[in-house]
């Protein structure tokens, strides 16, 4: 029966005949190379769901002299990502989460939006609130770009890709504390003046730039979204409340 089974296949080697080909339609070189679309989002009306969570988006927590929960809306039902971090002694506080996803870099672009309020008597500066990074980049301190407060404005610091000067509008409105606001970021990533970012606040643009938002090297990119208290400088403990985050990519 071996034998047998076995014929058909030595006569078609001997012959020469072919196998059938795969179906290749629909199939381009650009469509192999283009990376998977971005689509995460989390409104936290099902609780803090992290790790192996069923559904999670949020790969861990970063609790550093910080702590996350989920407390109730206090403007509806449902719940909001409450982040808690102490006052910066010897290291710098954190309550964040933190996402992974395939590498996304040159020539996308990248929207973020979120809700943010910041409690009375908490402070509106120097607290970060959003970073960018690449952790699997193979170097120290994930390089990328951060979000955060100076004075209760929005800027984006490029210090961790080897840029000086954060880009800053200091005539554009300040966030208050005790309200709520939403926070809309879009990203053009490249490691050249490609790059740019746009910033609305409650639909307004409070910050708009141009130039690098990655690191000038080939394998450069974004792999993991922070959101949260990502860090602080302040002497006495800092808070912040989140709601209806969305990332994706747009290109």
């Amino acid at each position: 029966m071996i034998l047998r089974a076995a014929l058909p296949l030595l006569a078609c080697a001997i012959a020469g005949c072919s196998s059938p080909e795969p179906d290749m339609s629909g199939w381009t070189a650009e469509a192999a190379e283009r990376p998977r679309p971005l689509a995460l989002s989390d409104n936290f009306d099902e609780g803090l769901c992290t790790g192996d969570c069923p559904g999670a988006i949020w790969y861990f927590r970063q609790e550093v002299e910080g702590h996350l929960s989920v407390v109730p809306d206090p403007r509806a039902r449902g719940g909001v990502l409450l982040a808690e971090a102490g006052p910066r002694t010897g290291r710098v506080p954190k309550a964040a989460l933190v996402a992974r996803f395939p590498r996304i870099g040159d020539g996308q672009k990248l929207a973020i939006a979120f809700d943010v309020m910041i409690p009375r008597g908490r402070p509106l500066n120097s607290v970060h609130l959003l970073d960018l990074e690449c952790a699997d980049c193979g170097m120290r301190g994930n390089p990328g770009i951060r979000l955060y407060l100076r004075r209760g404005r929005l800027r984006i610091d490029r210090a961790k890709i080897g840029i000086e000067h954060a880009w800053t509008d200091d005539a554009a409105p300040q966030l208050e504390q005790g309200r709520w606001h939403r926070i809309e970021a879009v990203v053009d990533l490249a490691p050249d003046d490609r790059g740019g970012a746009r910033v609305l606040l409650d639909g307004r643009p409070v910050l708009e730039a141009s130039g690098r938002t990655l690191l000038p090297r080939r394998d450069a990119g974004i792999d993991r979204i922070q959101l949260g208290i990502t860090a602080t400088s302040n002497d006495v403990p800092a808070a912040a409340l989140f709601d209806n985050f969305s990332a994706r990519t747009l290109r």
